[in-house]
């Protein structure tokens, strides 16, 4: 809670937020997003500072009731995790997830390095196609604050693995904590983090305007499909090789 909350948000719970039922509007205003850094050692002072602007915004609609799929529930989800635990969410997502699941290569901002070209450059939409973002300076990812809502690089066998522990529930985590990430808690076909597609299985996309990616696990086939591009408006693309990974996966 902020002196700048609405009441409107007193009753909002972690499930709302993590589920896109909280009212949140989805984005602060453009001219407010500009001003947060983008890089920072530890984004706690500024994330509390985004979380005040987002939760002093009128809601779209009651807890529970709207679905609006919101960067701000994200960033508040991960400020109140900190001020709960004194640690800033970098900390706690590298210390829970990334390394007791082995995914060495996740971290946080653009996946090459400042100093040498180790990984494909992000792409933005230019005036005649896709144009060049070096990581050497320039805007190439989201602000800190936003590292609930976008931040994370991985590569693609580290993320075939995540995607391998929640296709299998594994002692990761409890059967009913597996139940409560990938069942809509409010209806709709929108879990914590994952939509559900007719045919069972969950999905879901991300991009920080440069690079995109798109992956899925089957409920009950055994499918683990993950698709990526360094040039965001290669959406159709990468669904397309999604799409098609399926297909393989349940003819084989």
């Amino acid at each position: 809670s902020t002196p700048q909350m609405r009441p409107e948000y007193q009753m909002v719970t972690f499930r709302h937020l993590l589920s896109h039922r909280s009212g949140l509007p989805a984005n602060i205003a453009p001219f407010d997003f500009a001003r947060f850094s983008r890089d920072l050692a530890d984004p706690r002072q500024e994330r509390r500072a985004y979380a005040r602007l987002a939760l002093a915004l009128p809601p779209k609609g009651a807890p529970g009731t709207v679905f609006e799929y919101s960067n701000n529930g994200y960033v508040v989800a991960g400020a109140m995790l900190e001020a709960k635990l004194n640690q800033s969410w970098e900390t706690l997502i590298r210390r829970h997830v990334f390394e007791p699941l082995g995914l060495s290569s996740a971290g946080f901002g653009p996946p090459s390095r400042a100093d040498t070209v180790d990984q494909p450059y992000g792409h933005r939409v230019g005036a005649s196609g896709p144009e060049i973002a070096p990581t050497q300076g320039g805007r190439v990812d989201n602000p800190a604050v936003l590292g609930p809502a976008g931040r994370v690089h991985i590569t693609l066998r580290d993320l075939i693995t995540y995607l391998s522990v929640h296709q299998g529930r594994t002692s990761f985590l409890r059967p009913q904590t597996w139940d409560a990430l990938h069942n809509p808690p409010f209806g709709g076909d929108y879990a914590m983090g994952w939509v559900i597609r007719p045919t069972g299985s969950r999905w879901h996309n991300g991009s920080n305007t440069l690079w995109y990616s798109e992956m899925a696990f089957g409920a009950d086939d055994g499918l683990i499909a993950a698709a990526c591009s360094n040039y965001v408006s290669a959406g159709r693309a990468v669904s397309r090789a999604l799409a098609e990974a399926a297909r393989a996966a349940s003819n084989a």
